[in-house]
This record gives structure tokens, C-alpha cells and sequence, in this order.
């Protein structure tokens, strides 16, 4: 399957267009660190540079840039994070839009193009987390936890460790 054909085409927007990209080997960690602080994205809000490096190492960073018509670079203003085992179950992660761009498909087109990714191999599932925009996933056919066949656990690694797991 050609790589290029699953990339959304640009978008046009009143701020100019939005080109899409799969950044995974070639974003700066520092760039996603400012720019998710810049959003401020509560959930990434401790993240060292570090782990976003680690982070990129084992899954895929789609990205959203306002660039000048054909160009790559420019200014980054949407990011989805996909990460896969390639058999069963891939999760999507980190899906943001800078704020002055919301509304405008940005986050549509990654989602639409994290679920059709061939990198996530054949799954049997994708699953994601929120707590402020369970209205938007299900117009891709995600359901609330309670009507599938499991049930969502964790623990810290805090808890792990008083226990003498870790």
C-alpha cells in the first residue's frame, strides 16, 4: 500500500493550510514538550524530554502543521500518538489541536488516519481514554468501556514498588 495515499490531504483553514505528517523519527521531543505545554494538555503536563523520546520509540507520531502550500515545517498544531502490539490491540494517545485551530477537522483527520494507519498491523481493536472529549470519539465507532468485554485496570508503579513487584 503506498505510505503517501494514507496521509490526509491538506486542509484548508482561515489560518492557512494544514499539512499532515508522520513525524516519528524526525520531531524534536522539545517541539512536542512546548507545544503540548503551550495547549495546556493536563495529562502530559510532567513530561521530561526524555520520555518523550522514549515515547517515540515505541509507537507513531502523526502530526498537523500549518505550513506554506507544499512545504514541510512550519508552525506544529496537532498531534495523535498511535501505539500498536500489531496483533490484537492498538490505543490511540495524546490526540491535540491548538486551540486557536479547534473546530476546523484537524483532529478528524488524524484520528481518520491513526485508525486506518497499516503500522497498527491487523488488530482485532483500538481503544483510547478521555475525560473531556467523550463526544467526539464515537462518530468513529468508539463506545463507552462499560459496553465492551472488559474492564479498564491499573496501578502506579508507586504501588507496585510497596508491594515488591518492582
Amino acid at each position: 500500500m503506498d505510505r503517501d495515499f494514507l496521509v490526509p490531504e491538506p486542509l484548508a483553514t482561515p489560518h492557512g493550510t494544514v499539512a499532515f505528517f508522520d513525524e516519528t523519527w524526525s520531531v524534536d521531543p522539545r517541539e512536542l514538550q512546548i507545544f503540548f505545554q503551550a495547549e495546556e494538555v493536563y495529562w502530559t503536563a510532567y513530561r521530561t524530554i526524555e520520555q518523550w523520546r522514549r515515547l517515540l520509540a515505541c509507537s507513531r507520531m502523526l502530526t498537523a502543521r500549518l505550513v506554506p502550500e507544499g512545504h514541510k515545517g512550519g508552525r506544529l498544531v496537532g498531534a495523535t500518538r498511535l501505539w500498536s502490539d500489531h496483533a490484537y490491540e492498538a490505543k490511540l494517545y495524546d490526540v491535540v489541536v491548538a486551540q486557536d485551530l479547534m473546530g476546523q477537522g484537524i483532529a478528524s483527520e488524524l484520528v481518520k488516519w491513526a485508525l486506518r494507519h497499516p503500522w497498527t498491523g491487523d488488530v482485532h481493536r483500538f481503544v483510547l481514554e478521555t475525560r473531556d472529549a467523550s463526544e467526539f470519539y464515537p462518530r468513529f465507532g468508539f463506545q463507552f468501556g462499560h459496553e465492551v468485554e472488559s474492564i479498564h485496570m491499573r496501578v502506579k508503579t508507586a504501588d507496585l514498588q510497596a508491594r515488591g513487584l518492582r
